[in-house]
């Protein structure tokens, strides 16, 4: 089972490599390795025992961005930070979510008008004529 010290490397781990694309597999793979042995030996010499410690011991290594990007100029590649979800994307959301509201208002007040004209129309007393006697005047 893993512990959330594990979970916490893995995904900086994770992180570090995804910021590694253009480097070489093999120095990809080298790079990752000796940054978990380095993680490791780092938890067992200070026994470290809560994930607090080993978020420390990572952000001693820098962020996986500035990790990356060392390790793009020592292979003489060019490091090209994740972009930033677009203005774009961010409208086409918002745009979808305001027309999921809408829709669903629609349908809550055809509801709400469905069930007030399905109500039972008021029901005459048999007793009383269905219409009121004309006056006659004398």
């Amino acid at each position: 089972m893993k512990t959330k010290q594990t979970d916490v490397v893995a995904e900086y781990l994770h992180e570090v490599d995804q910021r590694l694309a253009g480097i070489p597999v093999l120095q990809r793979r080298e790079l990752l390795a000796d940054l978990a042995a380095h993680i490791a030996a780092e938890q067992a010499e200070r026994n470290l025992t809560s994930e607090g410690e080993v978020i420390e011991v990572l952000e001693r290594l820098g962020s996986p961005e500035v990790v990356a990007a060392a390790a793009h100029e020592e292979a003489g590649t060019r490091f090209t930070p994740p972009a930033a979800p677009s203005r774009k994307r961010f409208w086409l959301i918002a745009g979808i979510v305001a027309g999921v509201v809408l829709v669903l208002a629609f349908c809550v007040g055809a509801l709400a008008l469905a069930q007030g004209s399905t109500s039972a129309p008021a029901v005459q007393n048999p007793a009383e004529p269905a219409v009121a006697p004309a006056v006659v005047p004398s």
